[in-house]
């Protein structure tokens, strides 16, 4: 099934078991469980936490990159 197919299902049977149980049912709860976690997958799926392409890298200890921090005085 795709992801397309899957997000119509999820809502589909969030709406239905609203309709038929309310909104404090145990069973219109646990799907609504179900659709947000497979919600928050779907959008954790879209993140990078990488480079995008074409930016640098930022130096890390030890790569032998040197990263130049601003100094400011502590203030008393």
């Amino acid at each position: 099934m795709s992801s397309q197919q899957d997000d119509l299902l999820a809502s589909s049977s969030l709406r239905n078991a609203l309709a038929t149980f309310g909104p404090s049912s145990a069973q219109y709860i646990g799907i609504k469980y179900v659709v947000d976690e497979h919600m928050a997958k779907a959008a954790l799926q879209s993140l990078s936490l990488g480079p995008q392409q074409g930016e640098e890298v930022q130096g890390r200890e030890g790569s032998g990159q040197r990263m130049n921090l601003a100094f400011r005085p502590r203030e008393n």
